[in-house]
């Protein structure tokens, strides 16, 4: 005898609710509801949502409950109807049942907020690149589950299911709300939570989602917490020191190393001699970034090959990011560089990050290399050349890494004129001088 059973088959909220339709032992089939439920609203023994709660899960729940008792008793009356005619029973057919009974108006599974981030994330394999090629890291994989599962997080704080043309400016603002308050995250963190967001609903208007008209309103944001970057004449300081541990000695080397090459820790420890190569008859540093899968060329600095001269050409020994951390803060301490700044150090306990007036070798972590670079190089190098190091994808974005004004163009490129007036203006001396004697 057929039988209807509704089940979950997710551990995460909100979950989909499934109907399961036995016609016998041997034909059994599955099919989503295109309704959702939290997991702690509903009973798995009973195969529908739980009773009791407060006011608003009483309600809740009883809506749900409703919706389903009414789909299986209309399913019912098609089953007898179908088995009457002869009409074979299968997957399809099932699907087609529920659409009817619903009359197709029922929100899809991918009008909801968090079905379509897993639908976002499913196909993340397959996204083109900027610089045509598919796919992701895992890192960015890793970021849009988190900002999924926040999403969930905040969905059951607010009691509430959203659905992707529910992402407006009110939604932005209860959203930053919710995770400043509430999950405790940094300024910066929540500005990219959210630009995540806007992201993926974006995504969801190209597919034919229905999205809020004020969509674009929506902006990210960062903060403007100080980041601290080793200067010239701190790296400096830091080359000069010597220290008794072969393992600060070591961290040192790839410490200086990080400051004249700008890549991310992920590349920098990943080097190797064979990374060396001569490129237009000078030996550069040549690898392919994890984050953008950008093949980058660096010159060998000076100060790099002073480093590599000494152990014949080949890098520093191996070390983990996470002993590159604790490491770099010793070496910049014993190198005195110990100047009161502002910035945030990460609180152990709490796993967030405490803001204040910290000396400046405790704010020292592997990023200080990739900005040390950016910045001590900004005032000397174009833009552009260094844009192709850090592979940033614009020069904005590049500005605003090193906490630089747009106008800041302006600046530089006034400098460049100075500067070549005043080499024309010495070229014209010469001249003059040589034509003279």
């Amino acid at each position: 005898m057929a039988s209807i059973k509704f089940l979950l088959q997710s551990k995460n909220s909100p979950a989909n609710i499934y109907l399961r339709l036995s016609i016998d032992r041997q034909k059994t089939f599955k099919r989503k509801t295109g309704y959702v439920i939290n997991i702690d609203d509903w009973s798995t023994k009973t195969g529908m949502p739980k009773n009791g709660g407060d006011e608003e899960q009483k309600k809740r729940r009883g809506d749900i409950e409703n919706k389903l008792n009414s789909l299986s008793s209309k399913l019912k009356e098609k089953l007898n109807d179908a088995t009457a005619n002869g009409i074979d029973i299968d997957g399809k057919w099932l699907q087609k049942q529920i659409d009817d009974i619903q009359n197709k108006k029922q929100e899809s599974n991918l009008d909801l907020l968090v079905n379509y981030f897993q639908y976002y994330i499913d196909n993340l394999p397959f996204k083109t690149q900027r610089n045509n090629t598919q796919g992701v890291t895992e890192r960015t994989t890793k970021k849009y589950r988190t900002v999924k599962k926040k999403i969930a997080q905040f969905e059951e704080y607010s009691k509430k299911t959203y659905q992707v043309r529910d992402v407006n400016l009110r939604f932005r603002n209860d959203l930053i709300k919710y995770l400043k308050d509430v999950d405790k995250l940094s300024v910066s963190t929540v500005g990219r939570y959210v630009k995540c967001v806007k992201t993926v609903c974006l995504n969801a208007r190209v597919n034919e989602i229905e999205t809020h008209p004020h969509l674009l309103e929506i902006k990210g944001f960062t903060d403007n917490a100080n980041h601290p970057f080793l200067s010239f004449e701190e790296l400096n300081s830091i080359q000069e020191k010597d220290f008794d541990r072969d393992a600060l000695m070591n961290a040192k080397d790839w410490l200086l190393i990080g400051c004249y090459i700008g890549q991310r820790v992920s590349d920098l420890l990943e080097l190797t001699s064979q990374n060396i190569q001569m490129i237009g008859g000078y030996k550069m540093i040549v690898l392919t970034q994890r984050k953008t899968k950008k093949e980058v060329a660096i010159p060998i600095h000076e100060k790099i090959k002073t480093i590599l001269e000494k152990r014949n050409w080949n890098f520093p020994e191996r070390i983990s990011a996470q002993k590159f951390n604790l490491h770099i803060k010793d070496v910049v301490k014993g190198a005195g560089i110990n100047e009161p700044i502002s910035g945030g150090k990460m609180n152990k306990k709490t796993k967030r990050k405490d803001f204040g007036i910290f000396e400046k070798w405790e704010l020292a972590t592997s990023h200080i290399c990739r900005r040390s670079f950016a910045t001590n190089f900004y005032a000397e190098t174009p833009t552009a050349l260094l844009i192709n190091i850090t592979a940033h994808s614009t020069e904005k974005q590049f500005l605003e890494y090193i906490g630089k004004p747009a106008k800041d163009f302006s600046v530089q490129l006034a400098d460049y004129w100075s500067k070549e007036s005043l080499k024309a203006k010495k070229q014209t001396q010469l001249n003059v001088l040589k034509t003279a004697n």
